[in-house]
Order: C-alpha cells, then sequence, then structure tokens
C-alpha cells in the first residue's frame, strides 16, 4: 500500500509569497537551490514552506502543513467583524453540498465562532472544513448552549428559527411539523438537552415518538 501524501491538501488562496533564505546554505546558492519562503494565506495566517522557486514553493505549500517544512508561522490576527459570509470567501474553496455551507452559517453565527474556526483550522479543503465545524458544534452544544430563556422566547415567536440555534441544525418546515407531530415543545426539547447535551433533532423527534408509542 502507497505511503505517498495526497497531492493537495490546502486549497487556501495566497496573497503574498516572500523568498528567504537558503534551506542548507552549506550547499551553495544555485537555481536549483531550495529556499525558504514565507506565504500570506487570504485568511490572513503567515506560512513557511520551501522550493526551489515561487511555483515550486507554492506546489510544496498545497501539500498542506508537513513540518518542518510547511507550517503556520503566525495565526490570522482576530477580526471582530467577521462574518459567515466574510469567512466563506476568505476560504476560497468549493462547497460540494449545500448543506455544509447553510451549517457552517448556523454554527458559526457570531465573530467569535467564525474565529475560533479561523484559528484552529490547518489545511483548507473540504474534508478538514467539515471534521473541524462538526468538532465545533458539539463543543458549542456542551458548553455554549442557547441559555433556555433566549431559546424559549425565540421558540414562541418563530420555532423554526429556535430550533435551528438550539440544535445547531439547518430546520426546515418539515422537520419542525415532524417534530409537533411527534409531541415536540420547547419543554421537552430543554429536557431532553439535560439529559443529553448533543442529541440532533432527528434522534429527539425518534426519543418523542417512542415516548408518545408508549402511553
Amino acid at each position: 500500500m502507497s505511503k505517498r501524501r495526497p497531492r493537495k491538501l490546502n486549497y487556501q488562496a495566497i496573497v503574498e509569497i516572500i523568498k528567504k533564505d537558503l534551506v542548507w546554505p552549506e550547499l551553495g546558492d544555485s537555481p536549483e537551490a531550495i529556499h525558504y519562503y514565507h506565504l500570506t494565506d487570504s485568511l490572513g495566517r503567515k506560512w513557511q514552506t520551501i522550493g526551489c522557486h515561487v511555483t515550486d514553493a507554492i506546489k510544496v505549500f498545497r501539500m498542506g502543513d508537513y513540518r518542518p517544512w510547511t507550517y503556520i508561522l503566525e495565526s490570522a490576527p482576530y477580526a471582530p467583524n467577521l462574518t459567515f459570509q466574510k469567512l466563506v470567501q476568505m476560504l476560497h474553496i468549493r462547497f460540494k453540498d449545500g448543506d455544509l455551507k447553510n451549517d457552517m452559517q448556523i454554527i458559526l453565527n457570531s465573530p467569535a465562532r467564525c474565529n475560533q474556526f479561523v484559528d484552529k483550522i490547518v489545511n483548507v479543503n473540504h474534508f478538514s472544513v467539515f471534521k473541524l465545524l462538526y468538532e465545533l458544534k458539539n463543543e458549542y452544544l456542551l458548553h455554549e448552549p442557547i441559555p433556555q430563556s433566549s431559546f424559549e422566547s425565540m421558540y414562541s415567536a418563530n420555532p423554526i428559527e429556535a430550533l435551528s440555534h438550539f440544535y445547531l441544525e439547518n430546520v426546515d418546515t418539515l422537520d419542525y411539523w415532524e417534530w409537533k407531530h411527534a409531541g415536540g415543545t420547547a419543554e421537552l426539547a430543554i429536557y431532553y438537552r439535560k439529559t443529553n447535551p448533543d442529541l440532533s433533532l432527528i434522534e429527539a423527534i425518534e426519543k418523542a415518538e417512542r415516548s408518545r408509542a408508549k402511553q
């Protein structure tokens, strides 16, 4: 089985690249000599990589984080006005499905969360975005859930939006009617949350249906 690394792991756009010192100065300078390069990506992070020339350095960078040659030198500065829309533009990747993009908008619903995503992501590709996004979702459900009073107030005005914020999921009208038909209420959602913080809406619906069938 081949142990070769994938050819392209980092799709992040580059906004600046600067040639630096020789990697092995003792070998002398020549057209084939390998230099360090410092890059700034569109998220504002500064990287180090290596290459014989700019094009070669970019190819090495595209292979992703690989110490000691390619890695982040400086994290992106905190952006207090960073929104989901700006973040998507900065990532410069094509989303393979609309669900992931919709979930990003719901989960990364504040500048603080968008900045946390930027701080934690390393290689930018569809898989790494997917993996980190749902890791953060579980973290927020466990440690930063929507306050109960806010959820109850929102539920009385717009239950679909309230359920989206509560479960950090893209909830549509059909989801809501399935929840309501199963006997779902704001109080029931809160009750289920106390016993299982990372319960999904589908799991909550199934649980409500089972409880209703026993009555």
